[in-house]
């Protein structure tokens, strides 16, 4: 049975979309909806990241806010099957950042790596704000020393330093994308390093690609599929 979430997230991708995007995003969404019912992750670790927030109920979102899109969460095994796609990774030698991180999701799940750094990114205060408590609440393992979320708008987040594996879950449109790509090339360009890009549910192939990115790995799980790339 659909409830007043499904219905305003299938109005907002109408208005969005249109008819034919709106019911291929809407049949993905109950999908997922219905696998975060069987995963039962909040249920297993205190915290609350399954419910779906479109994005037309957000406020203060800036500029940028007609390329974001809905939020919802990552599956803890399909978030697994393509951070496994990199094969072995030295995780202490890498920064791990999800743009556009919503509620935290994924930014719980690599925090049970040891990657020297954990780092959420969202534009969204309100997503921020329930990040930062999923982040406190959370009860399941935790062996990055540091874990973070930052409010930032993706397209002007400052590239940190070092080893970075970057998470994307289709998370805004082409032109937010392309700029973020820019910002990834010329963080390498100018401070040569191993980058590697996570893009689940890959909506512009396309654009990486032209961006110079090499593909390294291709998979697909029940709910999307992901791509992986190197950017060196």
């Amino acid at each position: 049975m659909l409830d007043r979430t499904d219905v305003r997230i299938f109005w907002q991708s109408l208005r969005a979309w249109g008819p034919r995007e709106a019911v291929i995003d809407f049949t993905h969404y109950y999908r997922a909806k219905r696998h975060e019912r069987a995963d039962r992750f909040d249920e297993r670790f205190g915290t609350e990241t399954s419910r779906m927030v479109g994005i037309g109920s957000l406020a203060g979102l800036g500029a940028n806010g007609a390329d974001a899109i809905h939020y919802w969460p990552t599956r803890e095994c399909e978030f697994t099957a393509t951070l496994d796609s990199l094969g072995e990774l030295d995780h202490d030698s890498f920064t791990f950042v999800d743009l556009g991180c919503g509620k935290g999701r994924v930014v719980l799940l690599a925090a049970a790596h040891p990657f020297r750094r954990v780092v959420g990114v969202d534009f969204s205060p309100a997503l921020v704000e329930v990040a930062r408590e999923n982040v406190i609440r959370y009860t399941g393992p935790v062996k990055a020393p540091v874990v973070r979320v930052e409010a930032c708008d993706a397209a002007e987040w400052v590239v940190p330093d070092g080893d970075l594996v970057i998470y994307m879950f289709n998370p805004f449109g082409p032109q937010v994308m392309t700029r973020v790509l820019a910002n990834l090339n010329d963080a390498v360009r100018a401070q040569p390093r191993r980058l590697y890009l996570l893009y689940y549910s890959p909506e512009y192939p396309e654009l990486v690609e032209e961006a110079g990115f090499r593909l390294l790995a291709e998979g697909s799980g029940e709910n999307w599929g992901w791509a992986v790339y190197s950017c060196q």
